[in-house]
């Protein structure tokens, strides 16, 4: 019987993400044994990126446009940059270099008790700049199924957003750079829910969706390319999963094909490899697919992506197993790991331990 590696997204439940360090390390060892990992992760946001963007309002570059406290989707908070004030780097920045640093020095003292983890790396999740300057100037666009009038009501904002991708990705790049001393211990899971969704939402209009594809590829790969060769990246692709709702629901994985054939295709351009990729296949609260025409686009996709698939859930444990054989035979290999759709932040500690047990379930299905 054969065992894949176990990957874990991020987040945790907030009652598990208030435990020190150590204790959140062990948890996530216990959950995921007998199993290895890719790498254990400690977020600190069960909400993704929710305390960040709150935290923008204490910042004197920015002045709240509209209101908003993140309850769901449609109540998400605009910022515009303070009238006289030009967008730096440190304006942006998530500031996080020394809490990584404490994170990596409770990491280090479990890996000396465990020899099992002299190869694994501490996971820190970076959401992209994209999706940073997406969420912080153009929120109010954003609503279950991406519906165009929104879109179209907060056009502005969202300009604004797109103008100012180039100084949040030297803010990421900044802070990733900024730990280059201790690099080869940690992996950084690049994280872009836009780029997905916006493939998803122009899946059915051919001109546009190619176009958007080769667009949304050359940022994430300009942004790859800008690390320093001795980063461990991962990418994380995802559907929203704030309030454990998916954004927008996919009918196939068609969408998830078409962006990372471009992004490879990007990223050869620049000269650099081709990173592990977690493909969400359930969404939201609902399990992965079983029917094979879901995975059947895999069978298009570049085989140089390491996969790992994001089949398991908590609402359906038992089906993970189907969807991750149904996801290997479309794709024509094995998968390099398994995982959830998305971080674990929005369930309950019950609910957390039957997502890990359905990836350990299909791990070692086979």
């Amino acid at each position: 019987m054969r065992r894949l590696l176990l990957h874990f997204v991020g987040s945790l439940p907030a009652e598990l993400t208030a435990l020190d360090d150590a204790e959140v390390l062990s948890w996530l060892l216990k959950q995921s044994a007998p199993h290895p990992v890719t790498a254990l992760p400690r977020d600190l946001d069960p909400d993704w990126v929710v305390a960040y963007l709150r935290s923008l309002s204490g910042r004197d570059a920015f002045e709240v446009g509209r209101a908003g406290e993140y309850a769901h989707y449609d109540d998400m908070r605009v910022y515009r940059v303070r009238s006289g004030h030009t967008l730096r780097p440190e304006d942006v920045t998530m500031g996080r270099a020394d809490r990584i640093r404490e994170v990596l020095a409770a990491f280090r003292a479990l890996r000396e008790r465990d020899p099992a983890l002299a190869d694994v790396r501490l996971q820190i999740s970076q959401p992209s700049p994209l999706d940073l300057s997406a969420f912080a100037f153009g929120g109010a666009a954003v609503a279950t199924n991406l519906p165009l009038g929104p879109a179209v009501r907060h056009a502005g904002a969202l300009v604004t957003a797109l103008r100012h991708v180039p100084t949040f990705t030297d803010a990421v790049v900044d802070e990733i750079t900024g730990l280059s001393d201790v690099a080869d211990e940690l992996v950084w899971q690049i994280e872009s829910p836009i780029a997905l969704l916006s493939m998803v939402r122009t899946d059915s209009l051919p001109g546009v969706r190619d176009l958007l594809a080769r667009r949304v590829a050359a940022q994430l790969a300009g942004l790859l390319a800008r690390l320093p060769a001795t980063v461990h990246p991962v990418l994380h692709l995802c559907y929203g999963d704030y309030q454990h709702a998916e954004l927008m629901a996919p009918t196939s994985l068609a969408p998830a094909v078409r962006l990372l054939n471009a992004l490879g295709r990007a990223l050869h351009r620049r000269g650099r490899d081709l990173v592990p990729v977690h493909v969400p296949c359930a969404y939201g609260a609902h399990p992965a697919p079983t029917d094979p025409a879901f995975y059947r686009p895999l069978a298009g996709l570049a085989d140089e992506w390491p996969l790992i698939a994001g089949v398991a859930s908590a609402a359906e444990p038992e089906s993970g197993v189907e969807s991750l054989a149904q996801f290997e035979a479309a794709a024509g290999r094995p998968a390099h790991a398994v995982a959830t759709a998305c971080g674990l932040g929005r369930h309950t500690p019950d609910a957390a331990e039957r997502a890990i047990e359905a990836m350990r379930s299909a791990a070692s299905a086979g």
